[in-house]
């Protein structure tokens, strides 16, 4: 497999690599003074996956030079070893090749390197219509390259020891009323202005759980507030938002306010480690200043001696606010509080509960593009300013004008009527030939309905919709949909239509570790259970790395930054640093031309908001109605797929994505549902009919948060039931499971389903 020789002349690291029987492919490392050149001659794409001194490993993308990839590596010293291999696409084979590691050591002359490789390397090639190869159990994630590793920089820890304290950190946003005011509905939403000068952060200074007798409390602010309160313990007997202690902040500067507490008046004693502390913070901004003045927060339930916010529910006369178990956590510690204000439909508006201080600020102005309209510059809700910074990017052919056009209250979108523009869908198109994608020369790789000016270059409609019927074993009818397209001026040979997804939990999605994912594929159904997950492969549009594939309908993207500034470029026509030119067709005229319009700060602020929403709780996971669902849906073998429990990585960059227990019901795989749910257009490793593993926490709140119901890649079933319908492929014995349950198991599943 992999055969090496030295030129040791002309300083040059030769290798010969023989691609099963095909061809021989020349591999090498060539110094010069404080660098080295690594090459592989072939002129499909490569990666050079490298470690200088046992280091962290670095993936790169090679350039193709002189008729062949190349890739400099710099700063090195006499000695320095480097430990390498190639990822390459091997055309003989069609399919994607590993290297074996190879070791090399530098010299400055040029006249000596040494090749101490190995062939115990990762060895044989990853088959591009398996996704990887990887056999469920194994972990192994072949060329796939890790997100983030040992070597990833670390934002602040949210709770630290300090020895004499523990200190928990924690920020957050003004609230318009108290939570548990639920006849005001007036606490999840946002106020005007709420991106300027109305975020702060908590620090919890716990000296109980050291052998001290007091908590301190400190509010730290980005804008001098007059007078705020400090609120702790839970009362309520009087009215819902009272508190048994109450006090001011002791003012220290402008920025920074202080508190302490030492006495439990709720059970009229000094505090110990164990007590729940619930703690809510009156806000007065200093005038003069625009908007209003004077604001609540969030509330937040300390357990002390323990360390960090716990989400709370709620129950007993005066609603006392209570640790959520860890089954009602679908998000870890980002998991939101039980709802309390009655305001359905903005539970998928909320910061992660445990937001990270230097966070608060960052997710608030992420909101604001969010919600801005690219071509004037406005904000989708009164009483904002226009953001002059953000007019004037969209385009020239886009979908929609704003992300919150698309993603409305941040959750599913719903099929328009009959025959008019589909604005809140994803039109992927392409020619095929094989199982290779090529660009349409009209359209691009997306069908872009509108134009800021001229004629724009096709449109998409549904036309109508085709019933099928049928009966479940107890004699019960049922009725099922699946729309049918019509195209104006031109009409794509291929295309997927994809629905707007919610977007809650993706920050968590991201950090779940490739490791975790490969051990769940199993591509060739070793196990013999008729489920075949297998992973899919991205390129990293920045790195040229290959990554495991996470988000989108066919897992199409890496990270939840590349996923936002896909969708500024081919939704709303808007490039930057990801993606500096535009989605156009060979053919098209006026889409050209490199640019970066939304700047890396703004685009950063924009992934944060995203990738920290806060995940809603689960809901009634004491009703024996909804528990008993929750067993059918493992018993049909649901839980296959969507997976239950992952664990995220300890070595996600954002402290509040770390180490985190999570419920997502999903594994991230590719799998085959059937022709039912098929199109005729594959995407990187997923064929027509293959779709990623969607996640179901929060798919209970859809009527609520999105004033209806759409499931499915297109949006084709109008309730949990017809979704369930749908399935086919590997999920039909799960489908027939269903089928053949009576009414009263049905109804068990979907209320266990409306629970998450």
């Amino acid at each position: 497999m992999h055969n090496k020789a030295a030129g040791v002349a002309v300083g040059i690291l030769v290798a010969t690599l023989m691609a099963g029987d095909a061809f021989a492919v020349t591999t090498g490392v060539q110094p010069s003074g404080s660098s080295a050149v690594f090459y592989i001659g072939t002129t499909s794409w490569a990666d050079l996956h490298y470690k200088v001194n046992n280091g962290g490993q670095i993936n790169v993308r090679m350039a193709v030079v002189n008729g062949r990839n190349e890739y400099t590596v710099t700063n090195l010293a006499a000695g320095n070893v480097v430990d390498y291999f190639f990822t390459y696409w091997d055309v003989a084979c069609n399919c994607a090749y590993d290297t074996a590691w190879t070791r090399y050591t530098h010299s400055t002359t040029g006249g000596g390197g040494t090749d101490a490789g190995t062939d115990a390397g990762t060895g044989g090639g990853t088959d591009a219509g398996t996704g990887g190869g990887t056999d469920a159990g194994t972990g192994g994630t072949g060329s796939i390259v890790p997100l983030f590793n040992s070597s990833t920089t670390l934002e602040p820890a949210l709770v630290q020891d300090t020895g004499t304290a523990i200190v928990t950190r924690v920020g957050d946003r003004v609230r318009d009323r108290h939570a548990r005011e639920d006849e005001y509905q007036a606490y999840d939403h946002y106020l005007s202005l709420y991106f300027e000068k109305r975020t702060h952060y908590i620090e919890i200074v716990d000296e109980v759980a050291k052998g001290g007798s007091r908590i301190v409390v400190n509010l730290h602010t980005v804008y001098p507030y007059d007078s705020p309160d400090f609120r702790a313990f839970f009362r309520g007997i009087n009215t819902v938002a009272e508190y048994w202690h109450n006090a001011d902040f002791t003012t220290v500067n402008d920025y920074l306010y202080t508190a302490s507490v030492n006495f439990n008046a709720k059970e009229g004693r000094a505090i110990r480690v164990g007590d729940r502390m619930e703690l809510e913070v009156g806000v007065f901004l200093r005038g003069p200043v625009d908007g209003r003045f004077n604001y609540y927060s969030t509330i937040m339930l300390y357990i002390v001696g323990s360390g960090g916010i716990v989400p709370l529910e709620v129950s007993g006369t005066y609603q006392d606010s209570y640790p959520m178990p860890d089954i009602g956590q679908s998000g870890g510690r980002t998991t939101g509080n039980q709802h309390l204000s009655n305001e359905a439909d903005n539970h998928f508006l909320q910061m992660a509960l445990n937001m990270a201080p230097m966070n608060a600020q960052p997710f608030v102005e992420g909101r604001r593009i969010h919600h801005t309209d690219f071509g004037d510059g406005s904000h989708s809700e009164p009483n904002n300013p226009v953001f002059t910074a953000q007019a004037n990017k969209l385009g020239p052919n886009y979908i929609a004008r704003s992300c919150i056009s698309c993603h409305v209250q941040n959750g599913r979108g719903l099929p328009p009527a009959v025959n008019t523009t589909l604005t809140n869908y994803t039109v992927k198109v392409g020619r095929v030939s094989g199982t290779t994608v090529s660009v349409d020369p009209f359209i691009g790789y997306r069908l872009q309905p509108r134009s800021t000016s001229g004629t724009p270059e096709a449109d998409v409609r549904i036309s109508g919709w085709t019933t099928t019927s049928g009966t479940f074993t107890d004699g019960t009818a049922y009725q099922l949909r699946k729309p049918t397209y019509s195209f104006l001026n031109v009409t794509p040979t291929h295309y997927s239509a994809r629905i707007t997804p919610q977007l809650v939990g993706m920050g968590l999605l991201e950090a779940v570790p490739e490791t975790t994912i490969a051990g769940l594929a199993d591509p060739n159904d070793s196990n013999g259970d008729g489920i075949s997950g297998r992973m899919q492969t991205v390129a990293d549009p920045e790195t040229g790395a290959t990554r495991l594939g996470r988000f989108g309908w066919k897992a199409g993207a890496a990270r939840v930054r590349h996923q936002v500034a896909e969708a500024l470029r081919n939704d709303i026509g808007v490039t930057s640093p990801v993606f500096t030119t535009l989605d156009c067709g060979t053919s098209q005229t006026g889409c050209s031309g490199t640019s970066t319009e939304l700047s890396n700060t703004d685009l950063d602020k924009l992934t944060r908001y995203i990738a920290l929403l806060g995940v809603p709780a689960r809901r009634d996971y004491r009703d024996a109605q909804a528990l008993q669902g929750e067993t059918l849906f493992r018993n049909a073998g649901c839980a296959k797929c969507h997976t239950e429990t992952l664990t995220t990585s300890q070595y996600h960059p954002n402290a509040e994505l770390r180490s985190q227990t999570i419920r997502p019901y999903t594994d991230l795989l590719l799998h085959d549902m059937g022709t039912g749910l098929a199109d005729n257009l594959p995407e990187g490793q997923a064929s027509g009919s293959e779709w990623r593993t969607p996640p179901l926490w929060g798919i209970g709140l859809t009527a609520g948060v999105s004033g209806g119901e759409a499931y499915l890649h297109d949006g084709r079933a109008r309730n949990l039931t017809e979704a369930i319908l749908w399935h086919g492929g590997e999920a039909q014995a799960a489908q027939q499971a269903f089928v053949r349950m009576s009414s009263a198991e049905r109804s068990a599943l979907l209320r266990f389903l409306q629970s998450l």
